[in-house]
């Protein structure tokens, strides 16, 4: 019976053993996988403002300065981050050193760190210490229609007789109003937080062929509007990473007047726009109506004028009011290339905008904190409009989602855990 207790004794020690550290592992595995987990967001979160390394510097700081226990040693090196791609079909992520959309974190304590998990009383059955490693993929990407399309806090207002194309998006956060005689091409999104919060007419699902298929019930965070003022002031610095790649000196252009012409503007030049009376135009009577590769700042009310083209540029304004942005007929915002790269031009304001009936986007932007108003007859092949307030876009609209085209567009991502 003494032979038999000290058998079971022993047999229950090593039972008790093993779930005391195999406990004590578990517990390690989720606190590196937390780990892991807000190194790759904190990663991919500095990428969008810092170089490859020293994002990637900054994520093991962050960990080092979480973890004040030193026994556990190094868990995230530098060489435990990748920088690359993730593919959802296959599950598979693809290190790719100038990637900038997804990361790969590993947090580890190994043995052949000299931080691997210390086991309590498995040692006694020749288990000295563990290996635990955890691995985390967080990816960057854009909600619903802040990459292209219209999205808004405000109500939209969308009259009749309008085509969206190609898989078009719109969303509001409060509200949409519809007319009838209006197509919807299959793959093309309309969404809102409840649909009851859709108005139309009665006979609006037989009378605007394809909406019914392309309802969707959704929330967008339009963190575009949150960081705009970022956005605005970032531009103005060179080098910075609002800055456009076409920029090429430092050296702000300062300009004061009530009218300006198309070629006044620099290319390769950020200007700052001064203006006496509160409220500028840009006019298009000589032979230059184009403004390329600049970036032009003001606080002022500005008026375009007509005929006016904006390729590779940018106009940017902190004026509020109601009517900071305007135009005239021919407006032209982006090059007409059929959706190819470059060419595209943005338009950035603290206020409301209002465009002229007629005008055109092509691979642009517009965001307003305020409202965005357009006459009939707008054309936009590849376009994002972003607004505060209300997008009301009234009749007779060309509403075309591009493929490609829109990379130089101001975006804020949003970033989920992937793997």
């Amino acid at each position: 019976m003494t032979m038999f207790g000290l058998f079971v004794f022993l047999s229950m020690a090593v039972v008790g053993g093993l779930a005391i550290d195999v406990s004590h592992v578990h517990a390690e595995r989720v606190r590196l996988q937390a780990m892991a987990d807000a190194a790759a967001h904190a990663t991919l979160v500095s990428r969008r403002k810092m170089s490859a390394e020293a994002a990637k510097a900054a994520a093991v700081a962050m960990v080092q300065a979480a973890e004040p226990d030193a026994r556990r040693g190094d868990v995230l090196l530098a060489s435990d981050i990748s920088f690359g791609s993730f593919d959802y079909v296959t599950g598979k992520f693809t290190a790719n050193s100038t990637g900038t959309k997804a990361v790969r974190v590993s947090t580890a304590r190994l043995a052949n760190r000299g931080n691997a998990v210390a086991s309590y009383l498995t040692n006694l059955i020749g288990i000295d210490s563990w290996d635990v490693s955890r691995e985390a993929v967080f990816v960057s990407y854009s909600p619903g229609c802040s990459e292209q399309g219209f999205l808004s806090e405000g109500p939209i207002d969308v009259q009749s007789n309008n085509a969206y194309l190609n898989g078009f998006c719109m969303h509001s956060n409060t509200s949409v109003s519809i007319n009838n005689n209006n197509t919807f091409q299959p793959g093309t999104v309309l969404s809102l937080p409840n649909l009851s919060l859709l108005s139309m007419p009665s006979s609006g699902f037989q009378q605007n062929d394809g909406l019914q298929a392309a309802l969707r019930a959704d929330t967008i965070e339009v963190r575009e509007l949150r960081d705009l003022p970022d956005i605005i002031a970032q531009i103005q610095t060179y080098g910075s990473w609002h800055t456009p790649d076409y920029v090429t000196s430092g050296s702000v252009i300062q300009m004061s007047g009530s009218k300006f012409s198309a070629d006044q503007f620099k290319t390769g030049r950020i200007h700052r726009l001064s203006c006496p009376g509160g409220s500028f135009s840009i006019d298009t009577k000589g032979l230059t109506t184009t403004i390329r590769k600049a970036v032009i700042v003001t606080d002022c009310a500005v008026s375009l004028g007509a005929g006016l083209v904006l390729e590779d540029a940018v106009l940017a304004t902190t004026n509020t009011g109601t009517k900071s942005i305007t135009g005239t007929s021919g407006l032209q915002i982006g090059r007409i290339d059929a959706c190819q790269p470059g060419g595209s031009a943005q338009i950035l304001t603290m206020g409301s905008l209002s465009l002229p009936s007629g005008f055109n986007m092509h691979g642009s932007q517009v965001i307003a904190a305020g409202d965005i108003k357009f006459s009939a007859g707008a054309v936009g092949i590849g376009l994002s409009l972003i607004a505060g307030g209300e997008i009301n876009g009234t009749s007779n609209m060309l509403m075309y989602r591009c493929s490609d085209g829109m990379e130089d567009n101001f975006r804020v991502d949003h970033y989920r855990l992937a793997l």
